[in-house]
């Protein structure tokens, strides 16, 4: 590996730092101007040793033979062949570090003993040639080590990214949950008291008692719609969350169907099976489910004669069905439809249970899903 660096005032104050380590190994030493200068070419040469190790290793050898032939001095070893050896550890790869080690003390070894002007190596000069192996593993643990620190910061920037990514998601499957809630809440509160309204206009002069009826529909219906979009804006504040403490559930059906009678929608409620207790969520999507269904068949149908919801509760789910016998209502504009079946099947999902809706023959139209009970339990 060849770290693609240029040259910076660090290599440049280190070449300086080893040609000045040089000096006092030339001192007093003939030949000394020739020396001097194979030790500058040799410090030199340390600036190419990020991007070029491997041949900065052979140039600082050969100049390095060179001054331990004018010297009389061991060979290699000296200051510049220790940072090149060095460089190779750390820069290259231990299949070449290990090779460039090895090669190193054969040239050393080979060259000592060919040389009549270099020292042959024996107990008292031998730690020369392990300086060697030593510069290599010391570039070698410093390679090791920045791999290891770079490692870890890519794994903390990742760790970091999916952090990132993960409150992303979050903050839009809230913005989703929030949607289906002021959907849920504003739709069916509209259309009840627009249907409600309607009625009790024609009821005013012919029957002011119906009339005041349908007029306290539409206020307990606005005021009930008003509180829950409160609690759910307040999610927005971060100081409540609906779908986790849902305030409806099945206790509230009977009152929900009671208003889509008022709004003069035939409704029934039936229940078979033994109930058993039911999670908060799951009571809770029920509510949205038999809600939204209502409110797409004050939209969506007409000439409606019966709209029967039912609950059958089983030991392991709970399946809720709301079916109507209208006809289908035709609208040109596609958007006018909404997204509340989209809506009750998200919803559905998220306790884990399935929604099928089914155009019946004849007309009509069924919604049906079945929620699992044991599986939503916290």
């Amino acid at each position: 590996m060849r770290a693609k660096r240029l040259v910076t005032p660090a290599d440049l104050l280190l070449s300086a730092g080893v040609f000045a380590v040089y000096l006092p190994y030339l001192h007093g030493r003939g030949h000394s101007v020739p020396a001097l200068i194979l030790s500058a070419l040799a410090a030199g040469a340390l600036l190419a040793r990020k991007r070029f190790p491997i041949p900065t290793v052979i140039v600082c050898l050969i100049l390095s033979g060179f001054i331990g032939v004018l010297l009389r001095r061991s060979y290699p070893a000296t200051p510049a062949d220790l940072v090149a050896l060095y460089a190779v550890g750390r820069y290259c790869g231990r299949g070449w570090a290990l090779i460039t080690a090895i090669a190193t003390l054969v040239v050393g070894f080979v060259v000592a003993e060919v040389s009549e002007r270099i020292p042959s190596y024996n107990y008292e000069n031998l730690g020369t040639l392990a300086t060697v192996p030593l510069a290599v593993l010391a570039g070698a643990w410093v390679r090791t080590q920045r791999t290891y620190v770079l490692g870890a910061e890519e794994r903390a920037e990742r760790a970091e990214r999916e952090r990132e990514d993960e409150a992303r998601r979050r903050v839009t499957e809230e913005r989703l949950r929030i949607a289906r809630e002021l959907h849920d809440i504003v739709g069916h509160a509209l259309m009840s008291i627009s249907v409600t309204s309607s009625v009790s206009a024609r009821f005013v002069e012919e029957d002011p008692k119906a009339g005041r009826e349908a007029l306290e529909t539409i206020n307990s219906v606005s005021n009930s719609a008003l509180g829950e979009i409160r609690r759910t804006l307040s999610l927005l504040r971060g100081t409540a969350e609906p779908l986790k403490r849902p305030g409806l559930g099945l206790d509230d059906l009977p009152d929900l169907v009671q208003q889509s009678r008022a709004a003069g929608l035939p409704v029934t409620l039936h229940e078979s099976g033994r109930r058993c207790a039911v999670p908060a969520i799951v009571g809770f999507t029920v509510y949205r489910i038999v809600q939204e269904s209502l409110t797409n068949v004050k939209r969506h149908a007409r000439d409606v004669v019966k709209v029967a919801v039912t609950l059958t509760f089983t030991p392991d789910s709970l399946d809720v069905a709301v079916t109507n016998d209208g006809r289908p209502v035709e609208m040109s504009d596609q958007a006018s439809y909404g997204l509340g079946i989209q809506g009750m099947r998200e919803r559905v999902a998220a306790t884990g249970g399935r929604l099928n809706t089914t155009a019946l023959p004849g007309g009509g139209f069924r919604v049906h899903a079945r929620l699992p009970l044991k599986e939503s339990r916290p």
